[in-house]
């Protein structure tokens, strides 16, 4: 190889980021060269599709064209072939000429493949399985896609399988590092998790629980909050909220909520308490914080837990300090469609207590420390190792989501600022919200999700029918008895906002409500 061929391959990597060169492991022997490419060490993806290119005529090419997602690795066994990238209006070419240096190159991007030698034979591993869908044929269209992105017919409310494909190769690794651990209940990757889910929250501990309504029951358990007692939570939330309490044994009492942004009315919470108040569940409703000081000064001098119902505000701060280290305990879930979402069910509660964390770990497995000794009466409700290393290498990633959340929600804000008849919401000037929901309220609600249906947009109601009407609790409370719940359960409509939402899929969004407005 020339020097400056050489010098290509050194230098490839620094122009479009969408090429990275690597050199793999080549080890000689007596009866030959073995050439290795391992998943981990070089290729950076697990490989499903593999294919080969040789007898190429001269002076013809290979590939132009694009993938949308298509992860590649290039190796030229025998031979030389040039590759060329391009990627945001830069074009990258590189030399590939030895079979110890492969180029791996990111999904995105317009590839071209030339001048061939005579002899060469590239093998080319690829992240998916052959799927016309992702290929992008012709440059022009390329460059629009690049520019704008597909065409927009629809906006789906949310579709996992985006944030699936996106994170695939990392948690296929994951997943196949535990099936060789053979831990499939506890062991270091819950550990692991735990830890630096703790850490990420600001607190001393963290312990995985099997889902979040398991989560706050087991921290009610943990108190010894049963028959008799009361707990105070908002009229506005999921039924998890209440069925926790429900199940054990205390008598949830419900209180308003902020009419502008759907949360716990903690000017309310005093008249509510009564000497049988044993905890109280501020709810950070749609990924926004409770007011917690105000509530704390509303539970001054009286022997009252605050249990932090987290499930949708992974990440999100009150004046600085992330949610989940503002309370007593606080319960998380993981469901895959949080924030910080598993594969499957999964929960977990932080707190700075030490002897919390350590009951609430013995109540969720099975009232046991030491195996086959069982000195509470407990449950089976863990956290499994598969999840804790799903969700382990998606806190990595958290930050990054709960930004790209909140600058979609920026482009609401400014989008459909002052249509009348449409109210977006509140956020105070303490709260940093992560926006696990973009809620709006609309009087004609029915009339607006029929309208965005029929232009294939997605929505959802967050929640249509509040937790005093619903039919498990018929009899217990009236309907007027919470009229803002009531309100905001008759007029809240939910926005698509995700990660993988892109800007021009919001501004569609916006532009159909406004259309619908005649704005």
């Amino acid at each position: 190889m020339s020097e400056a061929a050489e010098s290509r391959i050194d230098s490839a990597s620094a122009a479009t980021g969408a090429v990275r060169l690597v050199h793999l492991q080549t080890i000689p022997m007596e009866n030959g060269i073995l050439g290795v490419a391992e998943v981990s060490r070089h290729i950076g993806f697990p490989v499903h599709r593999a294919y080969y290119i040789r007898d190429v005529p001269e002076g013809s090419g290979r590939g132009g064209h694009g993938h949308r997602a298509l992860r590649q690795c290039f190796l030229c066994l025998r031979g030389s072939f040039v590759l060329t990238i391009k990627k945001g209006g830069v074009s990258e070419t590189v030399l590939l000429d030895r079979p110890d240096v492969a180029a791996v190159v990111e999904p995105g991007c317009w590839r071209d493949l030339s001048h061939f030698s005579e002899d060469s034979v590239v093998i080319v591993l690829a992240s998916d399985e052959y799927d016309e869908a992702d290929y992008i044929r012709k440059y022009d269209n390329f460059l629009r896609w690049e520019a704008e992105g597909d065409p927009i017919a629809s906006v789906p409310y949310l579709d996992l399988a985006r944030s699936a494909r996106e994170m695939a190769p990392e948690l296929e690794q994951v997943m196949r590092r535990v099936l060789r651990s053979g831990h499939f209940i506890g062991g270091p990757e819950v550990a692991r998790f735990e830890a630096r889910f703790a850490a990420y929250c600001g607190t001393a501990h963290a312990v995985g629980a099997g889902n979040g309504l398991d989560a706050l029951v087991l921290a009610l358990r943990a108190w010894g909050v049963g028959p008799g007692d009361e707990v105070i939570l908002p009229a506005h939330t999921f039924v998890a909220t209440a069925l926790a309490v429900d199940e054990v044994g205390a008598t949830p009492v419900l209180v308003d909520v902020e009419p502008d942004t759907g949360l716990m009315d903690v000017a309310k919470v005093g008249a509510a308490l009564t000497p049988r108040t044993r905890a109280v569940i501020p709810v950070h409703l749609y990924g926004l914080p409770v007011d917690m000081d105000a509530l704390k000064a509303a539970l001054a001098g009286h022997d009252v837990r605050i249990l932090e119902d987290a499930c949708q505000a992974h990440g999100a701060r009150y004046k600085g300090r992330r949610c989940g280290a503002l309370g007593d305990a606080a319960a998380f879930s993981f469901y895959p469609t949080k924030n910080l979402g598993a594969l499957g069910d999964g929960g977990g509660l932080t707190t700075d207590d030490p002897a919390l964390a350590e009951t609430i770990r013995m109540l969720g497995n099975y009232g046991s420390r030491v195996k086959y000794e069982h000195e509470l009466s407990g449950r089976n409700s863990r956290l499994d190792p598969l999840q804790a290393a799903v969700l382990d290498a998606k806190l990595d990633r958290l930050d990054g989501w709960n930004a790209r959340r909140g600058a979609l929600a920026l482009r609401y804000f400014a989008g459909l600022a002052g249509l009348p008849g449409l109210e977006l919401p509140a956020v105070r000037p303490w709260a940093e919200p992560v926006w696990h929901v973009f809620p709006v309220r609309v009087a004609e609600r029915a009339r607006l999700q029929a309208f965005l249906a029929e232009r294939g947009v997605g929505v959802n109601i967050h929640y249509p029918t509040p937790i005093h009407l619903q039919p498990c609790y018929a009899g217990r409370w009236q309907a007027g008895d919470f009229p803002v719940a009531e309100a905001l359960a008759a007029s809240v409509l939910s926005l698509p906002l995700d990660p993988t939402h892109t800007e021009h899929e919001i501004d569609y969004v916006v532009a159909q409500v406004r259309a619908f407005f005649g704005r």
